[in-house]
């Protein structure tokens, strides 16, 4: 008896810029991804009922549909796909970053995308056991990047686990949005510096997922939590 063969992952890149198709083409296929690309909204839809895509990484400024109107009809047909809106306008509107999964501004690293991509594409499914989290009191520093321009928000966290970071901040984030998370306790002799995705808000209570958190990071997390439990 023979195996299946596993099938490699697609992901859908739609944008007007050739230079823009080219890269994210090239990055993808770095980490083992297959890329199809598209240079607008109705061939993206074209192309999306012809394979079977996985995830779609989207601009939001094309000349036939916008992103918003593009990432609607794919939900339409495909609900359970992942959009992730890639885009440098700085503004969008509220209503477009509600029809997509995440959003990614064009000037961050690739590698941040690929990340963000990734955890969308392994996310658990909603009966799937979240992660354990601890409760927490550690300050926190969250760098924005908005149109080329940093702010930073000051807050505090409530809880932390090995996959994210539960926290008070007083500012204004989007959930989907990508940030920076910094943040120390001499007491705990715990620091923490993470690109982060913020995961759901509520009035000033927010939920980060990290991104790219090194090894040697996850190690001082993990340890935390494991003296948190065990308090």
């Amino acid at each position: 008896m023979t195996s299946n063969p596993i099938r490699s992952v697609v992901v859908l890149c739609v944008d007007d810029e050739e230079a823009v198709r080219c890269l994210l083409e090239t990055a993808l296929e770095q980490f083992g991804y297959v890329a199809l690309v598209a240079s607008n909204g109705r061939e993206a839809l074209r192309l999306a009922t012809q394979h079977r895509i996985d995830a779609i990484i989207l601009d939001y400024r094309m000349p036939d549909m916008n992103g918003a109107d593009v990432a609607l009809e794919m939900k339409r047909l495909w609900p359970d796909v992942p959009i992730i809106l890639y885009s440098a306008s700085s503004d969008l509107p509220s209503s477009t970053l509600t029809r997509v999964d995440a959003f990614v501004a064009k000037g961050e690293r690739l590698s941040i995308l690929v990340a963000v991509l990734q955890r969308l594409l392994w996310r658990p499914q909603p009966d799937a056991r979240r992660f354990l989290r601890y409760p927490v009191r550690l300050p926190l520093a969250v760098i924005v990047n908005r149109s080329g321009e940093s702010a930073v928000l000051s807050g505090v966290s409530s809880n932390l686990g090995e996959g994210g970071i539960g926290c008070t901040i007083k500012g204004n984030l989007v959930p989907g949005e990508f940030i920076q998370v910094q943040g120390s306790d001499s007491e705990l002799g715990f620091s923490l510096e993470s690109h982060a995705q913020v995961r759901y808000r509520k009035e000033e209570a927010y939920g980060f997922a990290f991104c790219d958190v090194t090894p040697q990071q996850r190690v001082k997390v993990q340890r935390l939590c494991q003296r948190l439990a065990s308090a």
